[in-house]
């Protein structure tokens, strides 16, 4: 693969592009400066999987919201495709589509970050990319054409990152219900052989290198929400 089109890593910027969307052209990650984005794409519109996608998405808009979050769509429909799916939603479903859907009939944005697979040459699979509020990717997620996201996972993820900035703590296995610490939040293994004998000093665990700490009641209460 050419240097042009190489998959943004985690940990790396999120690509400079312009793109044209149902709301417009737009630039990222500049449009979404100063928050944090969610891109994911879907195989096409008017298909059943991705119609229910984009429901749950329009449902848990505020909730992204919340979490400084934005979304934006993609697949490599055109944007009079991704208007009338949209506009048959809203008047068959009841439910407004608040975010903007990129056009990509050329594939050029999807084949940039990776959404085109071997399973389908001609639509991009249901990838999710999860960028921080200063353009970094922060966690990819990767779902085959037959299975539907989990909308609720990707909110956890976000309030996990971001719980992780502000605290320097880790997040364990299913947050905030993790069969081991509960709602709690875990220490990051210790660097130096100081540390790690105060570890049990400072905090609760069952070694050195697995302690944990007490999160934040607040955050708790809105992450449970996502499980």
């Amino acid at each position: 693969m050419s240097e042009a089109y190489r998959i943004p890593l985690i940990g790396e910027k999120f690509p400079e592009m312009e793109v044209d969307t149902t709301h417009g052209k737009i630039k990222l990650p500049e449009a979404y400066k100063g928050k944090w984005f969610v891109l994911f794409s879907h195989p096409g519109d008017f298909t059943p999987v991705c119609t229910t996608e984009f429901v749950s998405f329009a449902k848990k808009y505020e909730e992204f919201k919340k979490l400084n979050t934005e979304l934006i769509g993609l697949s490599v429909d055109s944007n009079i495709s991704h208007i009338e799916w949209v506009t048959w939603i809203e008047q068959n479903l009841k439910v407004e589509i608040p975010f903007p859907i990129i056009a990509d009939p050329m594939g050029n944005v999807a084949k940039r970050l990776g959404m085109i697979h071997a399973e389908s040459s001609t639509a991009a699979v249901r990838a999710v990319f999860i960028v921080d509020d200063k353009g970094t990717v922060r966690l990819i997620m990767y779902y085959p054409l037959e299975i539907g996201r989990n909308i609720n996972e990707i909110l956890r993820s976000i309030k996990a990152l971001q719980i992780v900035d502000r605290t320097g703590a880790v997040v364990p296995a299913n947050w905030p219900k993790n069969e081991i610490i509960g709602d709690n939040l875990l220490n990051p293994p210790p660097r130096t052989v100081k540390d790690s004998k105060l570890r049990l000093q400072q905090f609760k665990g069952y070694a050195w290198w697995l302690t944990y700490k007490e999160a934040d009641k607040k955050d708790v209460e809105e992450a449970q929400k996502y499980i």
